[in-house]
């Protein structure tokens, strides 16, 4: 192991919602099934704004301090001995580290498990470009697991991704492009559009402008029906067409629920707070189209998959704003509360990165 400090700092918090604030901890060594990582940047996500404020975690981990951030991107500085064969010091790796009471990315020095996903950064990215990728890209294979089998007879398979310009969105598009072989429509505002385009999308859907289930149906081919919707913003809009859009055998996939703020949590936990999703997902099977509200896979496999489409420059990142000085004492407060309100305004392009000094 390289010499390293004594100890380091991180951003974290104690009571949900109360400011951040820095925090000093011992470093010490990697255990057998650790790696010990020197952090470079990490990514903001709105569930680190939702755990931010969410009392059940508050309860869960009650007094300890929990971090923030689960994306990372940074390079490894120690490994444990169940480690060895598969990675050394100085490595340049990036991941999701996926502990929500506990530490976050927001960290000088990170140790990740053998759960943890990770892969080696590719090298044409940077550590921000890195950094941006993990939690979106392990959540966009998790809704394009979704996808009816092939059928030939029918031609390709046909998605719409709703929120296609956002951090999700935007990895459902090239995902479904580049491993699927999918014919993608996007949905999106007119000024990201030749963003959205750009990432592979074949038809381009300005909310601002159209009338989005108006416009699927019309611009569909006749008689054929959509494989996959995948919602990325959350609302029940769709929900008077989905089954006009979608063939018995198809699905609508959501991250977010029937919920559109972005403050409060999305996801599977909102089966709670909006039963109508229970009633649609049991109808879903039994019936078709198929719903559900998922989370993210975690698996270093996937990632892998997404180095392996970098390397070969297929797949771009997009990375709206990097923020510095978060881990200094003098900058902190500006740096977080940049970060959170930019998440919080929602309308990101890509993601919002923070570098960690």
């Amino acid at each position: 192991m390289t010499s390293l400090p004594t100890s380091y700092r991180s951003l974290t918090y104690t009571k949900p919602s109360t400011p951040p604030h820095l925090y000093h901890s011992s470093l010490t060594q990697p255990g057998t099934n650790e790696l010990l990582i020197k952090v470079h940047a990490a990514a903001i996500n709105p569930v680190d704004i939702q755990l931010w404020g969410n009392p059940v975690i508050g309860f869960l981990a009650g007094t300890k301090e929990k971090g923030i951030g689960r994306d990372y991107a940074g390079v490894i500085v120690g490994v444990g001995s169940a480690f060895k064969s598969k990675w050394e010091v100085g490595e340049e790796v990036f991941g999701l580290f996926s502990k929500p009471t506990g530490e976050g990315t927001f960290s000088q020095y990170l140790k990740v498990g053998e759960n943890d996903p990770i892969a080696r950064k590719p090298k044409s990215w940077t550590f921000e470009q890195a950094a941006a990728v993990p939690l979106v890209a392990l959540t966009a294979f998790a809704c394009l697991d979704w996808l009816p089998p092939e059928d030939a007879s029918v031609g390709q398979r046909r998605v719409i991704v709703s929120g296609a310009s956002g951090g999700v969105g935007m990895w459902c598009v090239q995902l479904a492009k580049q491993l699927y072989n999918c014919h993608v429509t996007g949905v999106c505002s007119g000024r990201n559009a030749d963003f959205v385009r750009e990432l592979g999308a074949d038809t381009i859907i300005d909310y601002t402008k159209q009338d989005v289930a108006l416009t699927l149906l019309q611009s569909r081919p006749k008689n054929r029906k959509y494989d996959l919707y995948i919602d990325c913003v959350g609302g029940v809009e769709m929900f008077s067409h989905w089954t006009e859009l979608l063939h018995p055998s198809g699905a609508y996939i959501t991250i977010v629920g029937d919920k559109t703020s972005r403050t409060s949590m999305g996801g599977p936990l909102t089966y709670v707070t909006w039963p109508s999703q229970i009633l649609r997902f049991l109808w879903g099977w039994a019936f078709g189209p198929r719903y559900a509200n998922v989370l993210l896979y975690e698996k270093s496999e996937l990632l892998e998959k997404v180095v392996q489409l970098a390397e070969e420059k297929k797949v771009e990142v997009a990375v709206q704003e990097v923020i510095g000085g978060i881990l200094d004492e003098e900058s902190t407060e500006v740096a977080w509360k940049k970060s959170f309100g930019l998440m919080e305004e929602g309308r990101v392009r890509g993601k919002i990165v923070v570098t960690i000094d």
